[in-house]
């Protein structure tokens, strides 16, 4: 058997989890439990077979996790402190043009989902606990430059349209 605990201050957070988890259809049992600060998932996965696979899984969920919930955030704090002089209206119209880019298929934007999914995996099979809030802070560096780079794209794309 193979525990992994994700843990996160938002329960919001683990509500979106458990019923991500409650849709797969493998052998696992889920416990969540309030310690202190942290709500704790705790995910069993009873099978002795496919772990590796398993661990794909859960990457995969939690990356899903962080798409939802931070994501349009990383965005924004990027058009916002890279594009301060534009205006608001402008600005906006970056954040929505980028939210249309990361629509296209992964490997037209820098395999974006490959790279936070793998950056999860090899997280977890070195740690048998996450912490989301830590993980985002300091463990994706390279999925938030992508990100940055992907709003440079949309300003591009922007200046193109107001200049044509």
């Amino acid at each position: 058997m193979k525990t992994i605990c994700i843990k996160t201050i938002s329960e919001e957070k683990i509500d979106f989890l458990i019923k991500q988890f409650e849709l797969l259809p493998i052998n696992i049992c889920m416990s969540n439990y309030r310690f202190k600060t942290y709500d704790n998932l705790f995910i069993h996965y009873l099978e002795k077979d496919y772990i590796n696979e398993f661990y794909e899984i859960v990457a995969i969920i939690i990356k899903r996790c962080i798409e939802k919930f931070y994501e349009e955030d990383f965005i924004r704090k990027s058009v916002e402190k890279n594009y301060f002089y534009l205006s608001s209206l402008e600005r906006n119209y970056i954040f929505e043009i980028t939210k249309k880019v990361l629509e296209l298929p992964d490997e037209k934007i820098g395999y974006k989902s490959d790279l936070l999914r793998n950056s999860i995996k090899d997280y977890l099979l070195e740690n048998k606990k996450i912490v989301i809030e830590g993980f985002v802070n300091f463990r994706i560096k390279e999925y938030k430059e992508l990100l940055e780079r992907i709003v440079e794209v949309s300003v591009l794309s922007y200046l193109d349209l107001i200049t044509f």
